[in-house]
């Protein structure tokens, strides 16, 4: 047999164009975000130096989610939060999960191996991902070990499932959605070898054995961490089987309602503007077509309904995160694999049985097309939300930046008294939104500061030294929770308006805008 390291180095060199084209093309659609460092709420809490489980604000708040394996990939960075080198590791991560992808389905059309890892790296979903500068590369390398679990059950050697079990264990340990990614995956590739008529079963125990051992690995090792730590799981991650099992009418209707909302509705974590229904309504409609006629030509019944059996299973199987936490409803845990569906669509049109040269190219003729709408879509949705995002952060830098002139002139300031600032400025007297703030996605519209006064605060804890290289006296967390629920500074009006910046018991508040 060819050692593995062989194997890896002669495919790596065959998918050298691919790979050297989707790392290019996703460095220049990326670029706004890393360039200007645009980040969403959550990343601007932790600013630049993060180690997860070790924030003194939440000390173990990853370990308690479930990500215990955040921590390890921390330490190897040292912590250090660098947005433009997290996002070119999680895209160069992103683009090999593709590439992987396209072996997977054992593709050779040149429109595949190069569409498919653009159509993940260029996504919304990746860029959304990518916001989250302290973790954006550790989710990359987890939608990547979710991929390389599934390709190790399917070709790797007997025995061999280990590997692919280990990848599964620190890829869930990073982040537990790429359970979807995993799942997806395997019943995309139970599809294909039914459709083609393949030996199904053995692959089908091969993932069985790989899943349930990656899993439960991930799980008994969560439970040591949490023994160590001396604390437990948080919310709604704590649900047992019990629960999970009351819930599972409600997660699976959560789990097909989010598989339509994701292709067809324009408020979702990708918003779908820019042609992307479009693309997706063609691709899926000649996808089903082909896929009628591979259902004609099997001539046994039973195949048939098997491969029927899978595709209705496969949202599903796609949003696994619904339904083993229904009560839990984030959009964004499970866009990861549904990433993954138009490339399946891909995969579906080259092996299609038709016969004749001529007209086998067709259907993959027509997906290309597609597929090259849809990431043309993807290209200026990612570039509409990032510019959404830039505006959002200039308005509030430049906020930041007068207030700070202002209070260099208050005299309880210049005494060393403590400083407040809450709100945000869109609820404020800075109302004003981007021409583009529309149609971007849910995460861009939110916004840069949080709705609640701790996190709010801390928001502005983070952008004076984050972009102004500026260090004020802050009030404590629990100060400035007691001065948001007093009536004066509920009285007070909003920034820059007279009297919006008032001494409240001994520290100098700056409202605005209105915040509970």
């Amino acid at each position: 047999m060819e050692p593995t390291k062989t194997r890896l180095t002669r495919w790596l060199y065959a998918e050298r164009w691919p790979l050297l084209a989707a790392l290019l093309a996703a460095a220049a659609v990326h670029y706004p975000i890393y360039a200007h460092q645009l980040r969403n709420m959550d990343s601007l809490h932790v600013g630049s130096l993060y180690i997860a489980d070790l924030w003194a604000f939440n000390p173990y708040w990853e370990t308690e989610q479930g990500r215990w394996g955040l921590r390890l990939v921390d330490m190897l960075r040292g912590g250090i939060d660098l947005p433009a080198l997290s996002a070119l590791l999680m895209l160069l991560f992103y683009t090999l999960a593709g590439l992987a992808v396209v072996r997977l389905f054992a593709l050779r059309s040149r429109a595949a191996r190069f569409l498919i890892p653009l159509l993940v790296v260029c996504s919304p979903y990746v860029a959304e991902v990518e916001t989250f500068h302290y973790c954006s590369a550790a989710y990359g390398l987890s939608f990547l070990l979710a991929v390389l679990a599934v390709f190790a059950a399917v070709y790797a050697p007997p025995l061999w499932w280990a590997g692919g079990a280990l990848c599964l264990m620190f890829s869930l340990s990073m982040y537990q959605a790429s359970l979807g990614v995993a799942a997806g995956l395997c019943v995309m590739a139970l599809l294909l070898a039914v459709l083609q008529q393949r030996a199904w079963l053995p692959m089908l125990r091969r993932m069985l054995v790989m899943g349930v051992s990656g899993s439960a690995a991930y799980y008994i090792v969560l439970k040591l961490f949490l023994k160590w730590y001396g604390t437990s799981l948080f919310g709604s991650y704590a649900n047992g089987p019990v629960e999970i099992l009351k819930a599972l009418p409600q997660g699976l209707a959560n789990a097909y309602r989010d598989f339509a909302v994701y292709f067809t509705q324009q408020y979702t974590i990708a918003q779908n503007y820019y042609g992307q229904r479009l693309a997706y309504a063609c691709v899926l409609a000649v996808t089903l077509a082909v896929a009628a006629l591979w259902l004609v030509k099997l001539r046994q019944k039973r195949t048939a309904l098997l491969a029927v059996a899978l595709l209705l299973l496969l949202p599903a199987a796609i949003n696994i995160t619904d339904i083993l936490n229904a009560d839990s409803h984030i959009e964004l845990r499970m866009a990861g694999a549904l990433v993954l569906v138009a490339p399946f669509c891909l995969a579906l049109l080259e092996q299609c049985p038709i016969q004749g040269k001529k007209l086998a190219v067709w259907p993959l003729a027509a997906g290309a097309v597609c597929g090259v709408l849809l990431l043309r879509g993807y290209i200026v949705q990612v570039n509409n939300d990032a510019m959404v995002m830039l505006a959002q952060k200039n308005k509030i830098v430049h906020l930041a930046d007068r207030i700070c002139v202002q209070l260099e002139q208050n005299a309880d300031y210049q005494a060393g008294a403590e400083v407040c600032i809450l709100g945000e400025p869109q609820k404020g007297l800075y109302a004003a939104v981007s021409p583009l703030h529309e149609k971007a996605s849910d995460l861009a519209q939110f916004g840069l500061l949080s709705y609640d006064p701790t996190f709010n605060a801390r928001g502005w804890h983070s952008l004076y030294w984050e972009e102004l290289g500026i260090e004020l006296n802050w009030c404590s967390d629990e100060t400035t929770r007691a001065l948001c629920a007093s009536e004066a500074f509920q009285a007070m009006p909003a920034y820059p308006q007279q009297g919006s910046i008032q001494t409240l018991d001994g520290v100098v508040v700056v409202k605005v805008a209105d915040i509970q």
